[in-house]
């Protein structure tokens, strides 16, 4: 796993020294080595943070930098250093920044599988987290398949893919509905002390759907993310995660049933 830094964090502005002579010298020299070894301090607090952070999305390149890469291949991400400065000392903001980075790695897998599955490639994924903790992204695909058709084949193919992204709609649509329904008949209601909590499980695939989405309005294979997008994967993800681990303590029930005459 990469990690760069591409700020400077160690350039502080040189203090005057009004004192002449050899003192005059000796104090500067002191100052100067005081503000240097600062300064490296910071820089490998900085980098080691860093480091922590990439280790939450291990298939892309982790930067610090002021922008989003301009490369034409890879995959990355880059987030702002003043962002980071303020995340560690925000436990609320640190948490919600973790979760940004591990919804970066969950769309790189889902976009990853989706790409092979339907025959195409990521020619280049990049994402950038701002000052702000504001997500953006910007990657593009490209359909090998429709590369070694004739225009004709081409169109049809093109038609194909958009009538199986609107069934796809269809579906989730469906879905939903039925959800709606058996919610409204039996809810599942769980008590948190005093308070009465409804559980309710949302329209599954909502990543993949976006996605689907983004491809068939994009042009050239281009696709851009935003913050709205990077949270309907990460509650997607959370979601999915949820149902797993559901399905696994069930079943762990089931298998340590014992059942007596």
């Amino acid at each position: 796993m990469a990690m760069e830094i591409t700020n400077n964090y160690s350039s502080y502005a040189a203090q005057t020294m009004t004192e002449s002579g050899a003192t005059s010298g000796t104090k500067k020299k002191g100052t100067e080595k005081t503000q240097e070894t600062a300064g490296n301090s910071k820089s490998k607090s900085t980098a080691e943070y860093a480091n922590e952070l990439a280790k939450l999305a291990p298939s892309v390149e982790f930067k610090v930098g002021n922008a989003c890469s301009s490369a034409r291949n890879g995959k990355s991400l880059t987030v702002n250093p003043k962002l980071l400065e303020k995340i560690q000392n925000d436990p609320e903001k640190e948490k919600d920044m973790k979760d940004m980075i591990k919804g970066v790695e969950s769309m790189s897998k889902l976009a990853e599988s989706m790409a092979k599955a339907s025959g195409w490639t990521i020619v280049y994924q990049h994402s950038y987290i701002d000052e702000n903790g504001k997500y953006h992204c910007r990657m593009q695909g490209r359909n090998d398949g429709m590369l070694k058709l004739s225009d004709k084949l081409r169109e049809e193919r093109k038609k194909n893919s958009e009538k199986l992204i609107e069934k796809t709609k269809e579906k989730a649509a469906e879905k939903e509905e039925e959800l709606s329904e058996t919610l409204e008949e039996k809810k599942e209601v769980k008590e948190d002390g005093s308070d009465g909590k409804i559980e309710e499980k949302s329209t599954p695939n909502k990543a993949e759907q976006l996605l689907n989405e983004k491809l068939a309005a994009s042009k050239d294979g281009i696709i851009y993310l935003n913050d709205t997008d990077i949270r309907t994967i990460i509650e997607a993800a959370k979601e999915d995660n949820a149902g797993r681990a559901n399905t696994k303590q069930q079943a762990g029930v089931g298998a340590n049933l014992d059942l007596k005459v």
